[in-house]
């Protein structure tokens, strides 16, 4: 943890020296936080089903600071959802902390030497539930992941081409990516790479970054990112994050989005049921529709 803290104050001071020598300064700031729920009740219903309940929130905000040829945007990427279905307890359907800094200064009208900082992790403890044979009906959970298990903290020194407002791809020959995993259980299981019973791991390498941020109608709005990155003590095996997120806005209160998550890492394997453990590609779609505010006006 204290080398995370490092990382993070170097990165913050570093780009807050860089950015001084610039004469004009504009700040651009875009956020939002939403609802969501939905609810199922039933009696005496003859096609059969189970009451539920499904909760969930959505917070995003970015940050972006121009001074000359130097730019810095700050990011906070949230997601939290549960629910329940009949008598089973309140499970989560989602849990995502994103946290990302990026400094950028141009050298060239597209191109720029570029720092950035990205941390992810989920803020509750997640579980698979399995038949218990001992208790007919009833369940095992096994946790699976805990807050700051893993945790993950990426610091990419490249370059970035930004050939117009929609695309942006970073290369990064130093790329730093860091594994944390707090809780003792995971740990000693050595679950997300770690060695047994550590509870951090260091892999250097290169690192792509691909982002598209593109309109696609009045009220329709399309985002991705992907990254790969590859250890250069394994160099070719490629640890992967693709990330899509469709929004759809009705009106100034309400919308609904629509995002996906591919991952495949190196150091991950699941559980195939059986005994037996392999490398997977993991995927998760989510689909929220609720109550939406803006946080900041248009244009500042």
């Amino acid at each position: 943890m204290k080398k995370l803290i490092l990382l993070c104050l170097t990165l913050a001071f570093s780009t807050t020296l860089f950015g001084q020598n610039a004469d004009t300064v504009s700040i651009k700031k875009e956020g939002s936080l939403g609802f969501n729920f939905s609810n199922v009740g039933l009696s005496n219903w003859a096609a059969g089903g189970e009451n539920s309940i499904a909760l969930g929130t959505v917070y995003f905000t970015k940050v972006t600071r121009t001074k000359g040829k130097t730019k810095f945007v700050y990011e906070i990427d949230f997601a939290l959802g549960g629910a329940k279905v009949g008598d089973q307890d309140f499970r989560k359907t989602d849990d995502n902390l994103i946290l990302g800094a990026r400094y950028a200064h141009n050298f060239k009208p597209k191109w720029a030497y570029s720092v950035i900082g990205i941390f992810r992790t989920q803020l509750l403890e997640g579980n698979t539930f399995a038949p218990d044979p001992a208790n007919p009906g009833g369940e095992i959970a096994t946790k699976i992941s805990n807050f700051m298990a893993p945790g993950y903290f990426n610091l990419n020194l490249g370059i970035d081409y930004t050939p117009n407002d929609y695309f942006t791809a970073s290369f990064a020959p130093a790329a730093g990516k860091f594994t944390f995993v707090s809780d003792d259980v995971l740990s000693a299981q050595g679950a997300f790479g770690v060695d047994p019973g550590e509870n951090f791991r260091a892999e250097f390498g290169t690192n792509l970054l691909l982002s598209v941020e593109v309109p696609i109608a009045e009220n329709i709005s399309f985002n991705t990112a992907a990254n790969f990155f590859t250890a250069y003590d394994s160099f070719g095996n490629v640890d992967v994050n693709w990330e899509t997120l469709f929004t759809m806005k009705v009106n100034s209160w309400f919308n609904a989005t629509f995002g996906t998550q591919l991952i495949y890492d190196d150091d991950i394997l699941i559980d195939q049921g059986d005994g037996t453990s392999s490398r997977e590609i993991q995927f998760k779609h989510v689909l929220n529709m609720g109550v939406n505010f803006n946080l900041f006006k248009k244009s500042e």
